[in-house]
């Protein structure tokens, strides 16, 4: 299986590098996006007829990638909007649910720093209990899990795949919180494009584009929102995420409206969009949804793991601790972190970017292949590496 030889040639950056192997901290971008750009500007330019109507943007540009979007999730379109990244996008989920004071809201200790950030300020400004859960050598079992969430917990928010470890995440933790009627908040920035995503027992799934989905500095995300979650969320009402008696366009001169009068609630997960869309981000993110798409996810998936695993096995033979369940491996040599934070700034200067992460005493060298990568690039990095360890 050999996904590389058919769009390496669409990612213009692989050419600065031996190997790029940090798709963890950002993806690159293939050239499809800065056709789909062009054109879209082309149109704001020569103001394209219906450029500054929502009812005709809509269908023009935002939907085709909405349906993009659901295609790459295995779910409807109605279920899917953007937000502008990850933090954004949990933002406003959990902005749109009322917990009562007193509960609690559960995460992981190695969360990125959005999570953690995100958690305490609304469980300071809604009364919650903040319940960390401690990892064990970096990982987090079952077990851990159902030790903390009860009745009492509001919501579950945690990665799919962490970001320093590279575990995904036991889909146990979403099947035990459905149980307690806590609300599944999954920040999917590590796992969307990469991996096929459960959205089994999840609520909320939020993934910023600038990593797996090849969308690198455009302010581009998704959001997945279950019915649940859309029957019951209150989201600050707007405008555009309410649905007016008429088209917009019509709206705007009809001299009879009150302003004051709020207009009813969107049912789709537009429900939380907080204005006009940022449609030229969602144009950038279209084009590396249907690259994405076009491949197909379980075969890049596929694609991903397999180099995962040759860089985890050489690790191995190497006698290094290995950590990281998908197409992210955090290698822990035992050298210690000045040895190691030496030997990524070394990789760097002949060509390999691969990244040194950690956090809680936890850290090491993390590797993350994905589809514009290659078994070269993978052997490129164990021979450097093995080098520079001699």
């Amino acid at each position: 299986m050999v996904v590389e030889v058919n769009v390496r040639h669409l990612f213009p950056g692989l050419e600065k590098f031996k190997a790029y192997l940090n798709t963890a901290g950002l993806g690159l971008m293939p050239v499809t996006v800065l056709k789909a750009v062009n054109e879209f500007l082309l149109d704001v330019i020569n103001y394209k007829e219906g450029i500054n109507a929502v009812e005709e943007l809509d269908p023009m540009y935002l939907e085709p990638v909405q349906r993009e979007a659901a295609k790459l999730l295995g779910t409807k379109r109605d279920n899917v909007t953007f937000s502008v990244q990850t933090t954004d996008g949990l933002k406003r989920a959990l902005q749109a649910l009322k917990p009562r004071k007193g509960m609690k809201i559960v995460s992981f200790d190695l969360e990125f720093p959005t999570i953690s950030a995100i958690v305490k300020s609304y469980a300071k400004l809604h009364g919650l209990e903040v319940e960390v859960v401690e990892n064990k050598n970096g990982l987090y079992t079952p077990e851990m899990v159902e030790k903390v969430i009860d009745d009492e917990t509001f919501a579950v928010v945690y990665s799919d795949v962490q970001w320093i470890t590279g575990q995904r995440m036991p889909k146990e933790i979403a099947e035990v919180a459905k149980e307690h009627g806590a609300w599944v908040i999954v920040d999917a920035v590590q796992s969307l494009g990469a991996l096929e995503v459960d959205l089994r027992n999840v609520d909320v799934l939020v993934a910023g584009g600038e990593k797996w989905l090849l969308n690198p500095n455009t302010g581009s995300g998704i959001m997945y929102l279950s019915n649940e979650f859309l029957d019951e969320c209150e989201p600050v009402i707007g405008l555009l995420n309410t649905e007016p008696p008429m088209p917009w366009s019509d709206w705007w001169g009809d001299k009879d409206k009150d302003l004051w009068e709020l207009l009813p609630l969107r049912k789709d997960a537009r429900v939380l969009d907080h204005g006009t869309p940022p449609y030229l981000g969602i144009v950038a993110l279209g084009a590396s949804l249907e690259l994405i798409n076009s491949l197909g996810v379980e075969r890049i998936e596929k694609h991903d793991l397999k180099l995962a695993e040759k860089v985890r096995k050489w690790a191995q033979e190497r006698g290094f601790e290995v950590l990281g369940n998908s197409q992210i491996v955090l290698i822990r040599t035992g050298l210690g972190f000045e040895k190691e934070k030496e030997a990524v700034a070394r990789l760097k200067e002949e060509g390999i970017v691969v990244s040194l992460r950690g956090a809680k005493g936890i850290y090491g060298v993390r590797v993350s292949p994905h589809l514009y990568n290659t078994e070269e690039d993978v052997e490129a990095l164990i021979e450097a590496f093995s080098n520079l360890l001699a």
